[in-house]
């Protein structure tokens, strides 16, 4: 947060990698002019996110056999005869190496993201068939992006798992525990169904988090379209059959079980600082501590304890990386009057710098 009070602005990732996309289409479709590469050159120079968006979009092509390694899920049943199509022609063997180029530059300079998303074209989307059940898992402190045969993209957050299996019928995701966002693909022939323990989130073609809530509860926000959301039909009992609670549209923030029970309209701006985990970061605007240590709790494995509970109701600010839990408490320390008492290398105690200066006397 800035001195005025204000956060700090982000870039437009969606914006940045739709111009990603752009660049991959125009050398996937071939004859690319002298020009041409030149104004991908300067676009590359002009900013180091553009390099790394087309590092992660190109190296889909010429590293394919290590990002298979790196976002392979676990307990994958593979499918017979289901291969990617890997590009022919000069300028899309430009493309791949300029984008291999691009991944040694930005490990250089310290922007590396932990995996690196497995997003295909529209092309090679479309040229993918569904590879039957698999599971894809995410470490404490760490996020993964990747795309799904059917061409839609899914977000993991920290100590997540998600199992999805793709019919020529259905989508159906479950999942298994932590967060996920979605990026569907729209296809009224294939429902797409996210199961989060016994209850379900249907998409109506959209984007939308799940967050699987601690004592059986289910945190959905959309952010396009709109989703159904259902429960089991007996409280307690594991069914098929399930009762509609009603359609979530864009811009909502709902918590549900067996009922609806919490439900919110919220700015695109504060659905942004929410799902700010997909780029990395934590943002805060005069949110209370105990949530800042609920979150920090989901990325890291130190026990924070907080000897005043006062101290919970302090509103804190700023924008902070996920994996970097010293640096918030840190920050904590500097500037919102809080004293960190290290017990050992994975348990803190918080209590009010007030009282660290009053005992010193």
């Amino acid at each position: 947060m800035s001195k005025s009070g204000k956060i700090l602005a982000f870039p437009d990732m969606a914006a940045l990698d739709a111009e990603a996309a752009a660049w991959v289409a125009k050398f996937d479709a071939g004859d690319v002019s002298a020009k041409d590469q030149a104004a991908f050159q300067a676009w590359l120079n002009s900013s180091a996110l553009h390099r790394q968006a087309i590092a992660e979009y190109g190296s889909f092509w010429s590293e394919f056999d290590k990002l298979g390694q790196l976002t392979a899920p676990i307990e994958a049943e593979p499918e017979a005869g289901i291969q990617a199509r890997r590009p022919a022609g000069a300028a899309k063997y430009w493309l791949a190496a300029c984008a291999a180029a691009v991944i040694v530059m930005v490990a250089a300079g310290g922007v590396v993201r932990q995996e690196i998303p497995d997003r295909p074209s529209v092309r090679q989307a479309a040229a993918l068939r569904p590879s039957g059940r698999q599971s894809y898992v995410t470490a404490i402190g760490a996020q993964k992006k990747f795309a799904l045969a059917d061409g839609s993209v899914v977000a993991l957050n920290t100590n997540s798992r998600i199992d999805v299996e793709l019919r020529g019928n259905s989508r159906d995701i479950r999942l298994v525990r932590g967060e996920a966002y979605f990026e569907v693909v729209h296809d009224k022939t294939r429902p797409f169904t996210v199961y989060a323990d016994r209850y379900v989130v249907r998409d109506i073609g959209t984007a939308f988090a799940v967050h699987l809530l601690e004592k059986g509860l289910v945190n959905v926000r959309v952010t396009k379209g709109s989703v159904e959301i259902a429960a089991p039909m007996h409280e307690g009992k594991i069914s098929d059959e399930a009762k509609s609670l009603g359609i979530i549209v864009a811009g909502h923030d709902v918590v549900f079980g067996q009922r609806i029970e919490r439900a919110a309209v919220v700015s695109d701006a504060e659905l942004g600082r929410k799902l700010a985990w997909r780029q990395g970061q934590l943002i805060y605007s005069g949110q209370p501590l105990t949530e800042v240590l609920a979150d920090i709790s989901r990325y890291s494995d130190i026990q924070i304890e907080l000897a005043d509970p006062a101290l919970g109701n302090l509103p804190v600010g700023g924008a902070f990386s996920v994996n970097q839990t010293d640096a918030i408490i840190a920050a904590l320390e500097n500037n919102f009057g809080v004293h960190a008492e290290w017990i050992d290398a994975h348990h803190v105690r918080l209590t009010s710098a007030g009282d660290k200066d009053s005992s010193s006397r």
